[in-house]
């Protein structure tokens, strides 16, 4: 009787650690799920970033391209980048009288083949309600707003044959 009640309390301990080692086993399983839960969100959320940016990324490559095709074509025409200088203009948006508007863009377009002006801002307005920008003046005209934000490219150097224009 003593050897059967021996087989039964050992067949006891060994189920007993054998439940202990599954129950270890099996929390070590669920620690082990929840970590791949949580790099499997953190992955999608990198993966959801990263098709957010493709867009951006393909506009600047296309951005690129274009750089490279103008860069081209500015080398075709034969013109050097060394010999232009570029300054920075910027008039605040102001009020201005129609001769003096008309004086400014007349200046801005005169530039002729040694000199280019890039608006970032163009701004022109009436100041009264009723008045037109493509109507002659009202008496008691008040005005335009006017105001531009630019860059002006000029030749530093005077180049001897004008640029050849292949396309």
């Amino acid at each position: 009787m003593n050897g059967t009640r021996t087989l039964k309390l050992a067949c006891l301990a060994l189920a007993t650690a054998l439940l202990g080692g599954g129950a270890w086993l099996a929390q070590r399983g669920l620690k082990q799920l929840a970590w791949e839960r949580q790099q499997f969100a953190q992955l999608q959320q990198g993966l959801e970033s990263a098709r957010s940016l493709v867009p951006e990324v393909q506009r600047r490559e296309q951005l690129v391209r274009s750089i490279k095709d103008v860069s081209q074509q500015v080398e075709r025409m034969g013109f050097d980048p060394s010999q232009w200088g570029e300054r920075r203009l910027r008039r605040a948006v102001a009020p201005a009288t129609r001769v003096e508007a008309a004086q400014l863009l007349g200046e801005l377009g005169r530039g002729g083949a040694g000199q280019i002006f890039v608006a970032d801002v163009f701004e022109i307005g009436a100041v009264s309600p009723e008045a037109s920008l493509f109507q002659p003046p009202l008496p008691g005209d008040q005005g335009l707003l006017l105001g531009v934000t630019g860059t002006l490219h000029f030749q530093t150097a005077s180049v001897s044959s004008s640029p050849k224009v292949t396309p």
